[in-house]
């Protein structure tokens, strides 16, 4: 009897182990994306139609852990003016909810794509849809979580690594695309040169956290998506919920607003699950460059323990989660909230971003100021 009885449990096992792996292939699909929504009369164009710009698609093939069964195809866009040899690669990671669009955003995108100012200022730029978004492969959104998401990362650099002769490759994230940044430069030191984090401190805001409880949908049955996605562990933000979350209105475009409610993109269950785990002091055993920009009015990480409306408070704050070694330095930007792209100082902001990574990184030639701890 014990016998069987170990039998039965072995193949009910066995039998819920093949289930479940059918489960999730049936669940590994493909791009599922949108077409791009407009304003009438805006001016809506990617870096692709920029004058002097070169952008070539590229698809990585990357596995979410080493021993997976699947592959997933990451999609992003390679741009870059006057040649790639010898220069510095910017690698974009956007945050929950927001794909490429975020770093190379179509509205008005001499004023708002990242994408486009880093290029006038010399870069070549990788920005690319994460995992379970825009053009790349969606998973089973339960499998996404902070750490193989940095694990899907170092293998795109791996890749333009192995294709390109760039000088120094820059991680910029944004949100939890920054945590993605950290968790990456933590685990594959010698895969990275710098890193800057944006929309990202050592805080989480209980506000924000109660806001997102109450602000998304499940993207499989409201929303764009509802139809086209099956996943259910898919979420989506629901309709006019960003403007009072992510931006400062007095110093925001309210088009800008419109455009991003009409082109939300989803957020996996893992990632929610996993979004606060690099909030802690893991941070301190960074061994690269550093940087920080953050909006003082930022409701995602600002607010509880530390008000970031306190430049001096969230300064030291911030720089006691690095050590020495990561040569740290925080910018608190005046009048903006959590999407620094995205508010009338954007182009302000680029620049700040910039000036760091020349002086510390370089760029086509020796940063004139490189972090020595």
């Amino acid at each position: 009897m014990a016998r069987r009885s170990r039998k039965f449990y072995f193949f009910t096992s066995l039998l819920a182990l093949v289930v479940f792996y059918a489960i999730t292939a049936a669940l590994k699909t493909g791009p599922v994306s949108l077409p791009l929504q407009s304003i009438e009369g805006a001016n809506i164009a990617r870096a692709a139609a920029m004058p002097g710009a070169n952008c070539e698609e590229l698809s990585v093939a990357t596995k979410l852990t080493e021993d997976a069964w699947f592959s997933h195809d990451i999609v992003g866009d390679l741009c870059w003016t006057d040649g790639l040899e010898g220069k510095t690669v910017i690698v974009t990671v956007s945050g929950a909810g927001y794909n490429s669009l975020y770093w190379d955003f179509a509205f008005e995108p001499d004023t708002y794509s990242f994408t486009r100012a880093a290029l006038r200022r010399g870069y070549v730029v990788f920005n690319f849809d994460r995992p379970g978004m825009g053009r790349s492969d969606r998973p089973f959104g339960i499998s996404l979580g902070v750490d193989n998401q940095a694990g899907v990362l170092a293998q795109i650099i791996e890749q333009l690594r192995s294709e390109y002769s760039f000088a120094s490759v820059v991680t910029v994230g944004h949100s939890f695309g920054s945590t993605i940044s950290l968790a990456h430069a933590l685990t594959y030191p010698d895969n990275v040169d710098g890193l800057v984090l944006t929309g990202f401190v050592h805080n989480s805001n209980p506000g924000f956290n109660l806001a997102m409880r109450d602000g998304v949908d499940l993207a499989a049955f409201k929303g764009p998506f509802a139809g086209s996605l099956l996943d259910p562990t898919y979420v989506i933000s629901k309709p006019n919920s960003r403007g009072d979350i992510f931006y400062t209105r007095e110093n925001t475009d309210p088009q800008v607003i419109e455009f991003d409610s009409l082109n939300p993109e989803t957020t996996t269950i893992g990632e929610v699950i996993t979004m606060s785990k690099y909030f802690k002091e893991q941070s301190k055993a960074l061994t690269l460059p550093a940087f920080t920009l953050i909006g003082e009015d930022d409701f995602v990480v600002c607010g509880g323990a530390v008000e970031c409306t306190d430049h001096q408070a969230i300064t030291e704050w911030e720089r006691a989660y690095f050590p020495p070694a990561a040569c740290h330095e925080i910018v608190v930007l005046d009048d903006t909230n959590h999407n620094a792209n995205l508010h009338r100082n954007a182009p302000d902001n680029y620049r700040i971003i910039f000036d760091w990574v020349d002086r510390r990184i370089g760029n086509g030639s020796p940063a004139s100021d490189a972090c020595r701890s």
